[in-house]
């Protein structure tokens, strides 16, 4: 049966890079499969992999001149009427369910949402939707282990499954690029992330490292959003004032991580089951991360992974970047290893025959 993954999305997140990975993979493994998606996203996904060129016939754009929903579902719909009935269609987000009243398509979806729980009376308009579209499809993945545990007495608990393992990516390019001593916050700049708790005690954390550190070691933040200009205005004060800090704006992951030493990821409600975690440790960047909500699903076994305490102490998360750096100037083949386990982890084919078996499409 073919499997169509449809995402509701104009532009490259998480989730979408995430899935974006599991359907390379699942091509590569010879699946038979689709990605029909906005043409801005198909576009930007074409841009941003020039090495998945033999996968690109397989991506399929609903042609949009500007992003709406309603645009994306009307556009979806003209292109349904021309696939055939009875196929298997797969929602990472924002599942269309009433879209295939009548067709017999097996219908599956993701909760890809990590801090709020599906349910009738909640306050986000997404999680009531995917509360509802639960009684309307076949199966239903969830990410975080938290939502999962929390929807466990729902009357469609039987057509849950735990995502294994949680992130899953193809595994980057190796990069010979000279590691730089540099600490690097990636992500979304928006509330939540820790990037303005990170900036707020930047001052006493360089302090408790300013003489224990290679003089090229630096700071440095990644990204865009809503607080990118407060973001950077208070880098260029903090580096006024003798705070090794710059923002670069948007970073191609695979390039930045490929050259740095480690990464913070500080989400307030939890790091699990964070794609830039996994894409660091695959890259060869070691990690520091925040101690909260699931974070410690990642397990305590993969090297040049640490956890630092919720509250962000400017001294302990000094102390863990320095046992880092130390193992990584001492152990020889220290960030090889790191890497080679987190391919291993992050890239298990457990995952791929998870979701074959979850959309209906077995292996050849």
């Amino acid at each position: 049966m073919r499997s169509h993954f449809v995402v509701v999305s104009p532009s490259s997140g998480g989730a979408e890079k995430r899935f974006f990975d599991v359907f390379t993979a699942l091509r590569r493994g010879g699946a038979d499969a689709v990605l029909i998606a906005p043409s801005s996203l198909v576009d930007q996904l074409k841009a941003d992999h020039q090495d998945r060129l033999d996968i690109a016939d397989a991506l399929v754009p609903v042609t949009m001149a500007r992003w709406s929903r309603i645009g994306f579902v009307l556009g979806f719909r003209r292109l349904l009427r021309n696939l055939p009935k009875g196929a298997s269609f797969h929602y990472p987000l924002n599942c269309l369910w009433p879209l295939h009243v009548g067709r017999g398509d097996r219908v599956t979806m993701t909760v890809a949402d990590c801090t709020s729980v599906p349910a009738p009376f909640s306050p986000k308009r997404t999680s009531v939707w995917a509360w509802i579209s639960f009684f309307f499809v076949a199966g239903i993945d969830v990410l975080s282990p938290a939502i999962f545990s929390a929807m466990r007495g729902y009357r469609t608990a039987g057509k849950m499954q735990l995502t294994p393992g949680g992130t899953f990516l193809v595994p980057p390019p190796v990069r010979n690029a000279r590691r730089r001593p540099t600490v690097v916050f990636l992500g979304r700049l928006v509330p939540g992330k820790g990037i303005d708790e990170l900036l707020d005690r930047l001052p006493s954390l360089w302090a408790s490292l300013r003489d224990r550190v290679p003089a090229d070691f630096a700071f440095e933040v990644a990204g865009y959003g809503p607080l990118e200009t407060e973001v950077a205005r208070r880098a260029t004060s903090l580096d006024k004032a003798g705070i090794p800090v710059s923002f670069i704006g948007y970073a191609v992951a695979d390039a930045l991580l490929g050259e740095s030493m480690i990464l913070l990821s500080l989400q307030q409600t939890t790091n699990y089951p964070s794609r830039v975690v996994a894409e660091a440790l695959m890259s060869g960047c070691t990690v520091v991360i925040r101690d909260t909500g699931d974070s410690r699903e990642f397990g305590t076994d993969l090297p040049g992974l640490v956890y630092c305490g919720a509250g962000l102490d400017p001294q302990e998360l000094a102390e863990r970047i320095l046992v880092l750096l130390q193992r990584i100037a001492k152990e020889e083949g220290f960030l090889d290893g790191v890497r080679s386990a987190a391919i291993a982890r992050f890239g298990s084919d457990r995952y791929l025959d998870y979701f074959r078996d979850l959309t209906g499409n077995t292996p050849p």
